[in-house]
Parts: structure tokens; C-alpha cells; sequence
């Protein structure tokens, strides 16, 4: 024969008042609120302007140019988009 150890329920919220424990634990006010830890006017603008130099839109467009590039959502293929840009 096996013991089993029961234990009584806790049944009003009175009872678990600071009893948090748990993933769930912790200040009740989410994270997700606030706004981003670091916030500035120029988040992401380095990201942005390293991204968009002459040197690297020349280079991603010889390689799309390579790789045979669908037309894009504005329907131009390749070609077409090479004739827009030089304009």
C-alpha cells in the first residue's frame, strides 16, 4: 500500500495574494508597453544609409542582373528597371 500526500487547494484570490511564482511572476506591467530600450530619432538610419550606398545598390543589382531577376512587384523586369534608373 502507497501514501499519498494531499494537499488543500488554495480557493480565493485572498489566499494566492503574493504568492507569484512561475514563468508568470513578476512585474505585471508587460514589457512590450514601453518603448524601444533605446530609443532615438536615428535608430537604424546607419543600418539604412550603409545599406543603400551607390557602391552596394550597384553591386546587388549586378547580381540580381546574373541571377536572371524576376520583375519585381512594380512589374519592370531587369532590363526595364536598368533603363528607369539610368534616367
Amino acid at each position: 500500500m502507497t501514501m499519498q500526500l494531499i494537499l488543500p487547494q488554495m480557493s480565493t484570490s485572498v489566499e494566492r495574494a503574493g504568492a507569484a511564482s512561475g514563468e508568470a511572476a513578476g512585474d505585471p506591467v508587460s514589457e512590450e508597453m514601453g518603448g524601444p530600450r533605446h530609443a532615438n530619432e536615428h535608430t537604424g538610419s546607419a543600418l539604412l544609409q550603409a545599406a543603400l550606398t551607390r557602391e552596394n545598390l550597384q553591386a546587388a543589382f549586378k547580381r540580381v542582373r546574373a541571377n536572371k531577376g524576376a520583375a519585381g512587384v512594380d512589374g519592370l523586369d531587369i532590363d526595364q528597371t536598368a533603363r528607369r534608373l539610368v534616367t
